[in-house]
C-alpha cells in the first residue's frame, strides 16, 4: 500500500526531531535558504547547542578574517557600475560564476557622471578565455605563471618596488600598473571562493596604496547560495558570522573549529541538518554523519541522507528575502511560480521545534 506524501512527511519530521534531540553536537549546515529560513535555523541551533555553518563558509571566513585584520576600501555594486573607469578582474572565476557580470557592470546606457576623462575599460588579470568581449578589454594571460604570482608582481609595480623594464616583467603587466596609477577610480573585482587569502591581502593593499593619490576600491562578489545574506543575518541575530556554536545559549565563533567538514571528518558532529532550498544551489552535504536533508529539488539525484524532507524553494515557490548584489543588501525576491502546498524551510524547522517541545514534555 502506497504511503501518502503527507504521512511520509510527518514520519520524516518525527525522525528528524528524534535524531536532533539525541545529538550531542548537531550541525546545521548548507544554509542554502532565505533570511526567514536562516533565522529559524539559528534559533534551532541555539536550542540544541549546535553549530551553524554555510556551504560557502570557507570563503565567507576568509573575507571576515581579512576585514578583521586589515580592513579594506570596499565598493558597492552600483558604485562600480556607475563610477569606476577601470575594472580589474582577478582571474576568470567572476565571469564564470556570473555570465551576466559584464553586462551588469558595463551597461549600454549612460550612468552617473564619472570622475576623470578616461574611457571605461576592463582588464582581466590571468585571463584564460579566448574571443572578444562586448566591452573594451585588455587581457593578461596566465602563461606559465599563477594568478597569485601575477597579482604580487602587479602590486610591486604599482608601489614602485619593481621597475616595468625589469627582466621577466610582462610588458602588459607594466602597462596595467601605469594605467592603474593614472586611473580616476580603479576597482578590483574578485570571487572570494576562488582566491586564496594571501592574494586577497595583496589586492586590498594595492587599493589602499592607490587611495593615497586617487579613489580605489575592491568589489568581492557575493558568495553563492545567499551566503552573504546568511552571514549578515547571523551577525545581526547573534553578533558573529557563521561557523558559530551556541554554548548555554551564547554564540562562540571560530572559523576553523566550527567548519562543517572538519566536524564531520573528525567525528565530533553526530547529526547534520543540511538545508538545500535555493534554485541554483550545487553544494553537496558531507558524508559520514547521520543526515537530515531539507530538499527543494525533486530531481536531486541520489543522496546519502537518512531523512529527506521536501521544502519549498526560496524565490521560486515563495517570496524570499535574500542578498541582492545590485543593492549590496537584503531585498525581496518575488516567487516565480508561487506554491502553498509545500512548507518553507522556516515552517519546517518550526514544526521540528514543536515536535522537540512535545518530546521534552513527555519526558517531564
Amino acid at each position: 500500500m502506497a504511503v501518502h506524501p503527507a504521512e511520509k512527511r510527518v514520519d520524516g519530521l518525527e525522525r528528524a526531531a528524534g535524531l536532533l534531540g539525541q545529538a550531542r553536537l548537531p550541525v546545521i549546515g548548507g544554509l542554502l535558504t532565505d533570511i526567514a529560513g536562516t533565522e529559524a535555523a539559528i534559533a534551532l541551533a541555539r536550542r540544541l547547542s549546535g553549530v551553524i555553518d554555510h556551504a560557502a563558509g570557507e570563503a565567507l571566513s576568509r573575507s571576515t578574517r581579512l576585514m578583521h585584520q586589515v580592513g579594506g576600501c570596499l565598493a558597492s555594486f552600483g558604485e562600480v557600475r556607475n563610477r569606476a573607469d577601470l575594472v580589474i578582474m582577478l582571474g576568470d572565476a567572476p565571469l564564470e560564476r556570473n555570465p551576466d557580470l559584464l553586462q551588469d557592470l558595463f551597461p549600454a546606457e549612460e550612468g552617473l557622471p564619472r570622475p576623470g576623462d578616461n574611457p571605461r575599460e576592463l582588464m582581466v588579470l590571468g585571463d584564460r578565455r579566448k574571443g572578444k568581449r562586448r566591452v573594451p578589454t585588455t587581457s593578461i594571460p596566465l602563461g606559465d605563471a599563477k594568478l597569485p604570482t601575477l597579482t604580487a608582481i602587479l602590486a610591486a609595480l604599482v608601489a614602485g618596488r619593481l621597475r616595468g623594464d625589469a627582466q621577466g616583467v610582462d610588458s602588459k603587466l607594466a602597462k596595467l600598473a601605469e594605467r592603474l596609477r593614472g586611473a580616476a577610480f580603479p576597482v578590483f573585482v574578485y570571487s572570494a571562493s576562488d582566491l586564496d587569502e594571501p592574494t586577497m591581502h595583496v589586492v586590498h593593499s594595492m587599493a589602499d596604496y592607490l587611495c593615497v593619490t586617487t579613489r580605489s576600491a575592491v568589489l568581492s562578489l557575493p558568495a553563492l547560495g545567499n551566503g552573504d545574506g546568511v552571514n549578515l543575518c547571523s551577525a545581526w541575530t547573534c553578533g558573529v558570522p557563521v561557523r558559530t556554536r551556541f554554548v548555554k545559549g551564547l554564540p562562540q565563533h571560530d572559523p576553523w573549529l566550527y567548519s562543517t567538514k572538519r566536524l564531520v571528518d573528525s567525528g565530533e558532529a553526530d547529526a547534520l541538518l543540511w538545508i538545500d532550498a535555493l534554485e541554483a544551489s550545487t553544494a553537496k552535504s558531507p558524508r559520514g554523519v547521520p543526515t537530515i536533508l531539507l530538499n527543494a529539488h525533486q530531481a536531486s539525484g541520489t543522496t546519502d541522507a537518512e531523512i529527506v524532507i521536501e521544502v519549498a524553494c526560496a524565490g521560486r515557490d515563495h517570496d524570499a528575502e535574500i542578498y541582492l548584489p545590485h543593492i549590496s543588501g537584503i531585498g525581496m525576491f518575488k516567487a516565480i511560480k508561487p506554491r502553498t502546498d509545500i512548507p518553507t524551510v522556516a515552517e519546517t524547522i518550526d514544526r521540528i521545534n514543536a515536535l522537540l517541545d512535545s518530546r521534552e514534555a513527555r519526558q517531564c
